[in-house]
């Protein structure tokens, strides 16, 4: 099978006033025609680089160093600006990981769509456009889309305007599509159509892909092949098949521990330690070897070469090498995993945690007074206008209750209303109907608002889903992590501003070498840390976090999550945690409220909603989490490795 990719030593570099970055360094791969490459790593290890450097859409501060880049046999490393556009959008398409920076927000929806059929099929008449549009948004899923179409992006989810960015993608039908994190804004329901959409599209018209994730379930469930980041570099790549059940590199087996579904039966889940390095001086020898726990007197002093496994998998570690004696042979990570857990496994370690937490939110429940009660949100609606006579019913007679040290989870499918029912909470919106009882205040009142503003702005914090969106660009990270503590005149605990925005930003796991950035030169996920980290200076009593880890790969995530955890234990926080991950929502709430269509279909303890589910939305959310393939507990698989 022909390649209709080729990379060949590839380096890219940004030259900075810290120094030069070594974004990708000596990266070699290939893509097959109609194969899916999925490429998986940590936060600012190089992915989305790697891709943009293929398409040229880097900024001028970046350069190749060396290495080639070839399409379809021809190579494009010295190709100008001009050549590029006649291949992308036709030969090879991007679907970029925020779609709110994508879409144009002065454009409608359809009009932005429209443009990219225009461009690639520009004789096409005016009514075929218009079918074309409604065509591409029923394809990717958005419901109603005569309607839909009219729309600006800022009437649209995060999820939406993910799907509409993938609609622009698949416009010209190119043969070759880098998917740059395109499920991170959706919920599992419509991750499972897109991801089925996007194999679909594949088969049919034989699309090669390049799939950036560090959703490692959903790298599972789409991939051929598996490439996975660090550093810059590729440290481990082979068939799905191999990475998944046979993983070589200490790496990858710290990744795979990371997910939910290990911590079954665990206070806390399994985060790699340390942070990646800073690569304008990468260290001397292998990158990942002072968080390794494997890692040999070698590893500090050489890099490792690409080890053979098999004839499709290989791996950089010395653990392969024959001098290692046989260390590398297998992953002592999840050999080591079920003895830890006193010989407790899948559902008997899941049962027990949840009879746990049952246990606890019962005598919560039980010992309820009026006092308890933090917030209460009571019959809450609010309708959208929207052009013409038509309005959007977001949110419609939603009512719940959050008690003092509690974590409320509420979870649906995108544009059910979820971040909707947390802008009304926060005052961003104005609900249409209803009242918000915080701490026996009715936010909605205007007068009473007017008479709390400062504790109500003090007290209560949110993380919002579009980390770019909500950070000011002309602003250096460290004065946005100060800016609540300078607006409420609070006096820094730790003597300075800038000592407070590094503490805080070692809590959510950013160096302090990032204080002096603007966002635009941080990675997505890095963008989001600075957003939790910015929420937790002032210590809320309540922390609305609407989707806070959905932009984080799956160790970060894990130190997030825990992060979270030990601020409720310690300071007995409450939080509104709303996500798309339910693997995250079972580990980390107490109870939780299940939306569809505007409505709450269903409240309850976690162990209700995931194990009991009464309300016919809620079973079906159930069944699509996915599971990963290297925690099941596949008897059969295993004894014919």
């Amino acid at each position: 099978m022909s390649a209709i990719l080729e990379v060949q030593n590839l380096s890219v570099s940004f030259d900075t006033p810290r120094g030069e970055i070594q974004a990708v360094r000596d990266v070699s791969l290939a893509v097959a025609e109609g194969e899916v490459l999925a490429v998986v790593g940590e936060t600012g290890c190089g992915k989305s680089v790697l891709c943009k450097s293929i398409l040229k859409l880097l900024p001028d501060i970046a350069r190749i160093k060396e290495g080639h880049i070839l399409l379809d046999g021809v190579d494009i490393t010295g190709y100008r600006e001009r050549d590029m556009r006649l291949l992308r959008g036709k030969f090879c398409s991007m679907v970029f990981q925020n779609p709110m920076t994508a879409l144009n927000p002065s454009l409608s929806v359809g009009a932005q769509i429209a443009e990219a059929v225009k461009v690639h099929r520009p004789r096409m008449s005016r009514q075929d456009v218009e079918h074309r549009v409604v065509e591409l948004m029923d394809l990717v899923g958005i419901d109603h889309p005569t309607e839909r179409q009219k729309q600006y992006p800022h009437h649209l989810s995060g999820g939406m305007r993910q799907r509409s960015v993938m609609a622009i993608a698949l416009a010209a039908e190119p043969r070759l599509l880098f998917a740059d994190e395109p499920t991170t804004a959706l919920d599992v329901t419509i991750q499972a159509q897109i991801l089925d959409l996007l194999k679909e599209i594949q088969a049919r018209l034989h699309t090669a892909m390049v799939f950036i994730t560090h959703d490692l379930g959903v790298a599972a469930r789409v991939a051929d092949r598996v490439a996975v980041m660090y550093a810059g570099r590729i440290v481990e790549i082979g068939t799905a098949e191999e990475v998944f059940h046979d993983p070589r590199h200490p790496y990858t087996w710290g990744l795979m521990r990371a997910v939910p579904a290990f911590a079954r039966g665990r206070d806390s889940l399994y985060a790699i330690p340390g942070m990646p390095p800073v690569l304008i001086d990468p260290p001397k020898g292998d990158a990942f070897a002072c968080r390794n726990e494997y890692a040999l007197a070698i590893d500090y002093e050489e890099q490792p070469p690409m080890f053979p496994v098999t004839k499709t998998h290989f791996a950089a570690t010395w653990l392969l090498d024959e001098r290692a004696g046989g260390l590398g042979v297998r992953a002592p990570a999840f050999g080591s995993f079920r003895e830890k857990n006193d010989g407790m496994c899948g559902e008997a370690q899941r049962s027990k945690v949840q009879r746990n937490k049952a246990q606890d939110a019962k005598q919560s429940l039980s010992a309820d007074t009026a006092s308890d009660i933090l917030l209460d949100v009571q019959h809450l609606s609010h309708v959208f206008p929207l052009p013409g006579q038509e309005n959007l019913q977001a949110a419609d007679d939603v009512s719940f209750q959050i008690r003092n040290g509690e974590i409320f989870g509420l979870i649906g499918e995108s544009g059910s209303g979820k971040s909707t029912v947390a802008r009304c909470i926060m005052n961003v919106y104005k609900p249409t109907d209803g009242q918000i009882i915080y701490q026996g205040i009715d936010v909605c009142d205007a007068k009473a608002f007017r008479a709390n503003k400062k504790m109500l702005q003090s007290t209560r914090q949110i993380i919002f889903q579009d980390s770019d969106a909500s950070l000011n660009q002309r602003k250096k990270v460290c004065d946005i992590i100060a800016e609540p503590m300078k607006l409420h005149h609070v006096k820094p605990p730790r003597g300075t501003y800038r000592a407070e925005a590094a503490f805080q930003m070692r809590a959510v796991g950013l160096d302090a070498g990032y204080l002096d950035q603007y966002p635009a030169a941080l990675s997505g996920g890095q963008r989001q840390r600075v957003a939790i980290a910015r929420a937790l200076t002032m210590e809320p009593a309540l922390l609305v976090a609407d989707e806070p880890i959905a932009s984080l790969d799956v160790s970060m995530q894990a130190q997030i999550v825990n992060l979270f955890q030990h601020l409720q234990k310690e300071h007995g926080f409450s939080f509104l945690f709303i996500a798309h991950d339910l693997a995250m929502v079972e580990f980390l709430c107490d109870r939780v409220g299940v939306m569809h269509g505007g409505r709450l279909v269903e409240t309850g303890t976690v162990e209700e909603i995931f194990h009991h589910p009464v309300h016919p939305y809620t079973r079906r959310l159930m069944e699509a989490i996915p599971v990963p393939v290297w925690c099941s507990d596949d008897t059969e698989r295993r004894q014919n490795r």
